[in-house]
């Protein structure tokens, strides 16, 4: 199964809305990957699970570097000073892209109950998801940074 477009729109949108609002940065969309698609490796993974009419997990994938640079945007901070402020940061990054797509799915559908973001730092680590999953990826230019914002629906 695939996921809808309109669906997949209102994330990317969100994800837009708050990059510009809260991190001062533009980002550019790239082409969306579904389905299996293999990303590049990320050192900084932030997911917040949601459930209600849909139900499954927003995640945020970036470099070390990426996210100090988000943190330092959003903490008016050069990015070489933030230091444990980071985690913090890019989990509020992912929780705000969650609220913010949640609240446009509610304007179309029954609404969704969001939980506290959990942010996964490291450098050998991959993210799983079980097979009943439907998955998209959605990449995105900040400067020279890939950034990814993750859709995964349960059931779907």
């Amino acid at each position: 199964m695939t996921i809808p477009e309109t669906v997949v729109d209102h994330l990317v949108v969100a994800t837009e809305e708050v990059f510009e609002t809260m991190v001062f940065r533009p980002i550019v969309r790239g082409a969306q990957l579904d389905g299996d698609a293999v990303r590049p490796p990320s050192n900084v993974v932030a997911t917040v699970a949601f459930a209600g009419h849909r139900r499954g997990l927003v995640a945020f994938h970036s470099s070390l570097a990426a996210a100090r640079e988000i943190a330092g945007s959003m903490l008016g901070m050069e990015p070489n000073a933030v230091n444990g402020e980071m985690p913090d940061a890019i989990g509020e990054i992912a929780n705000m892209i969650a609220g913010a797509f949640r609240t446009k799915l509610a304007a179309v559908e029954p609404a969704s109950a969001i939980a506290v973001p959990t942010v996964t730092i490291g450098s050998d680590f991959s993210t799983r998801y079980g097979s009943a999953v439907t998955r998209v990826l959605c990449p995105f230019e900040m400067d020279a940074q890939t950034l990814y914002v993750e859709l995964i629906l349960n059931g779907e």
